[in-house]
């Protein structure tokens, strides 16, 4: 196979955009916009005028009290991911991944805006983006340099790179000091207050979670884990000056205005413009800054795409930053930078179902019902007024003294019963169960209840115990758990394990930060980067109470274990220390450093011992001395009973193979005996039937005898005249047929002679065709197909 070009990758790169872009820009656009204008109640359109347009926020009710358990969940410690090592040499290293790559993410990064956005958009709009990548930004760094020679100034520039500079150099008044030499006052060098400016590139690992929109996945991929999918790509929105600063300087303004020619996404559109013209955002991205060129817009492509590139036959992983028409840069990569996740997965699907999906048809119909409550309170407060006409529809009563519904008003009329009142009854008694019905089926879809939304009147019954009461609040966050294990599984791991991946590839910096109360600077070029991952998907403040509990329960046990004699070998410093760690962290607390100080790994130390009391060893000893004795008694003992018991069991075991052997002999030998009998048998009634068969044949031959003498075959002496011995035997064994044997015989040794025989072909005269074989003097013709083909002979 031939390597790729550049032609054939850029066309299918496109292909794959396209298929893609069909799917999430189409139907999931749709669904997703719904969901968006649900959450923030925009009206159905079925609204009419003078009719209540209210639109109930059960989708953003649900979504924004599942959040605060979520993010407590996953934002209560400091570690929300925890690496474990496969190998006792990296147990180290992965505690100081551990702590590394949650501080790149909750540090270096927001991880809690991060964690806030991906859990909203799951929640909101099916499926959350979060990708990590590294940046390199040109960043200015300040020196200040007070009262510094010039020598001094000189070494500064030189560390703050090539581009750095002195400014703001002020020179200070003369010093005079004295010369080292003579010790003569002499005028010291000249002196500067100044400020170095210097310009360096550094290298970070950024965490986002992006609009889902912009991620674009092969349209049949049947997993939310990405690893082995074979296209991903995330359209970023750049300007000119972030291509510029990624070192694309080739890029111009019109290729980059071009990249954008792509139709918005309903979704997309709608989430950066609610009101006005929605169309307007992209028309102008799309446009080319006339005032600052660098400041122009456009759609990057990021693509992560299994190809064959080289063309050995095997594809592999690339990573390609493209623009519409053009490859930026084109490296093989080990991974996939970008994590989704849904609160409720589908079988065989990348994307899977939002929680706003499941409440929205029970927004919908709570909106109608609320409707027609607060329309039928309208009607039964204000009535409808008949107005009596006369016959060419003139009113008796004045028409604008009703359109005026001010409180005591007056109306004027010129008939009693002109005016009649259309009272309708108000409906809300009948309504106010099926609201609660609705919400009700909501607690059931989503596990969000009202206990957790406030304090349940329930909980004040005076027959209504704690455990009930925990039982119910527990029940009700059996979804909320596992929506948090899907995301730990699905979106907390691939991130932090890309993290990972990003910090030991051998380009990253040391990592300086405050670790429990201590400065640590962390080298990640030594560490593993396939460690096994533990999610801290906790249980949330619902659950602290109980943990802290039993945290206590654990600690109590471990101080009795330690105090006494066997402490050294059940528990260990370290094990005392984890388990006040989680105290604090369950109280709330993060910095466990605060509190409590790490020992490490050293052995628990042995507790002072008081000088033994010389009565107490001399009782010691005389108790040692009569447990020596029993012992040895009780040994002697054992010993004569396993002696005893050893015989008994060998004189059982050779009675048992002396008794199996006379059984194993009787039974071959009935077997031989049976065998035996069986054969004698087989062979009797072989002889039997012999016998029969020979007697038969020879009354057979007797009868024919005698009937060849009364013819006159035995010289005219009639067979009657013959008596019985007057015919030898030798006559009577060639007057027999042949034994069934000899016959059988005999067909053998034509059967041989018919194979053995000599064969030869035989042809016609004339045509020269073969027309037979001849088989020891015997020509059998050759028979022949329709075609003329020989098939056989006769």
């Amino acid at each position: 196979m031939s390597k790729m070009d550049d032609d054939t990758l850029l066309s299918h790169l496109q292909a794959n955009e396209t298929d893609a872009s069909s799917f999430v820009w189409g139907d999931l656009a749709a669904e997703r916009e719904k969901a968006l204008k649900e959450y923030f109640r925009q009206p159905y359109g079925d609204e009419e005028e003078g009719l209540s347009q209210i639109v109930t926020s059960d989708v953003q009710d649900t979504v924004e009290w599942m959040l605060p358990d979520l993010l407590d969940i996953f934002t209560s410690t400091d570690k929300a991911v925890v690496f474990e090592p496969t190998r006792e040499k990296d147990v180290q290293g992965a505690a100081q991944a551990t702590d590394a790559v949650n501080h790149v993410f909750h540090k270096q990064n927001n991880g809690f805006l991060v964690l806030y956005t991906a859990f909203k958009d799951a929640l909101l709009t099916k499926n959350c983006a979060v990708m990590w990548r590294k940046e390199t930004r040109r960043t200015k760094e300040v020196t200040p340099a007070q009262g510094a020679s010039e020598e001094m100034l000189a070494m500064l520039l030189e560390e703050s790179g090539d581009d750095a500079k002195i400014e703001q150099a002020t020179p200070l008044p003369p010093v005079v000091v004295p010369d080292p030499v003579t010790g003569q006052p002499i005028q010291g060098p000249q002196l500067y207050n100044a400020r170095v400016i210097g310009y360096k590139k550094k290298t970070s690992i950024k965490v986002e979670a992006f609009p889902p929109e912009e991620l674009l996945i092969k349209r049949d991929w049947t997993s939310p884990l990405l690893d082995d999918c074979p296209y991903v790509s995330r359209m970023l929105p750049v300007t000119l000056s972030d291509l510029h600063e990624m070192g694309f300087t080739d890029v111009k303004a019109e290729d980059l205005s071009d990249s954008t020619d792509l139709a918005a996404s309903a979704d997309a559109t709608f989430r950066k413009n609610r009101v006005g013209d929605l169309d307007q955002p992209f028309k102008d991205s799309a446009k080319i800054n006339e005032d600052d060129e660098s400041r122009t817009e456009g759609l990057m492509r990021i693509e992560f795409v299994l190809v064959d590139y080289d063309g050995d036959g095997i594809s592999e992983r690339r990573c390609i930053y493209r623009l519409k028409d053009k490859i930026l840069s084109n490296e093989e990569c080990d991974q996939v930078p970008i994590a989704t996740a849904s609160p409720i997965l589908i079988a065989h699907r990348w994307d899977g179902m939002s929680l706003a999906e499941t409440v929205s048809d029970l927004q919908e119909l709570k909106t109608e019902l609320t409707r027609q409550m607060v329309n039928s309170g309208r009607l039964a407060n204000n009535p409808r007024t008949e107005v009596l006409t006369t016959a060419d529809g003139k009113p008796y009563a004045n028409i604008d003294d009703l359109l005026d519904s001010r409180p005591g008003g007056v109306i004027q009329k010129t008939r009693a019963d002109a005016l009649t009142q259309n009272i309708v009854p108000w409906v809300g008694g009948q309504m106010f169960p099926m609201l609660e019905y609705v919400d009700t089926m909501r607690e059931q879809r989503t596990g969000i209840s009202r206990v957790q939304q406030g304090i349940d009147p329930n909980v004040l019954k005076t027959n209504r115990t704690l455990g009930e009461a925990r039982q119910t609040a527990q029940a009700a966050k059996q979804r909320i758990k596992l929506v948090a294990r899907i995301f730990g599984e699905i979106l907390m791991k691939p991130t932090f394990l890309g993290i990972l991946k990003l910090l030991t590839d051998g380009e990253m910096e040391k990592i300086a930060f405050r670790l429990r109360g201590e400065f640590v600077e962390l080298d990640p070029n030594g560490w593993h980067d396939q460690y096994d991952m533990t999610v801290n998907v906790g249980l949330g403040t619902g659950d602290a109470e109980q943990q802290l509990a039993m945290l206590q329960a654990v600690a109590g046990a471990q101080a009795q274990a330690a105090a006494s004699p066997l402490g050294a070998m059940l528990i260990t410093p370290k094990q005392l220390y984890n388990t006040q760690a989680k105290m604090i962290e369950a109280a709330g607390f993060k910095n466990v450093g605060d509190f409590w100080t790490d020992p490490g790994e050293k052995p628990m130390p042995t507790p002072p011992q008081a000088p033994p009391d010389p009565k107490i060893q001399i009782k010691q000893m005389e108790l040692q001395a009569d447990a020596q004795k029993f012992q040895a008694q009780t040994a002697q003992a054992k010993e004569m009973e396993a002696l005893k018991l050893e015989a008994k069991l060998a004189e059982i075991r050779a009675n048992q193979e002396l008794q199996a052997s006379n059984d194993a002999r009787d039974f071959e030998r009935q077997q031989i005996k049976d065998s035996n009998d069986h054969a004698l048998a087989l062979e009797q009634l072989k002889l039997d039937a012999y016998k029969t068969d020979t007697d038969n044949q020879t009354r057979i031959v007797v009868a024919q005898i005698n009937q060849a003498g009364r013819s006159g075959a035995f010289g005219g002496t009639s067979p009657d005249e013959l008596a019985p011995n007057q015919v030898s035997e030798d006559d009577q064994q060639q007057m027999l047929p042949a034994s069934p044997l000899d016959q059988i015989a005999q067909s053998l040794v034509a059967l041989e002679q018919a194979i053995t025989a000599p064969r030869q072909l035989v042809r016609d005269p004339v045509s020269g065709l073969a027309v037979g074989v001849d088989i020891g003097g015997v020509v059998r013709p050759i028979e022949r197909g329709p075609d003329g083909r020989a098939i056989g002979i006769q």
